[in-house]
């Protein structure tokens, strides 16, 4: 039982690392592209308007497939091979 407890927090660990990281990959992208044109002479307010759409956009819709597929995976034991 205490196995079973320390896998499953591993993997919720493991599940949030990768998370952040992704997330973090996606505020650097969305900043290179959303800040970028501010040195051709769009305005901050539209370059940090484009920056938070993009980044609730992206990593709304990672963060939701990606952890409903991590679930999905749990719930329905097709990764076995890894809980034993």
């Amino acid at each position: 039982m205490v196995q079973l407890i320390k896998k499953i927090v591993i993997g919720i660990g493991e599940l949030i690392l990768i998370n952040l990281a992704v997330l973090a990959l996606i505020a650097i992208w969305a900043a290179y592209y959303s800040f970028g044109p501010m040195l051709m002479g769009t305005s901050s307010e539209r370059a940090i308007e484009e920056f938070v759409m993009t980044e609730v956009v992206l990593g709304g819709v990672f963060v939701l497939l990606f952890n409903s597929y991590v679930a999905y995976r749990f719930l329905t034991g097709k990764n076995k091979q890894y809980w034993k």
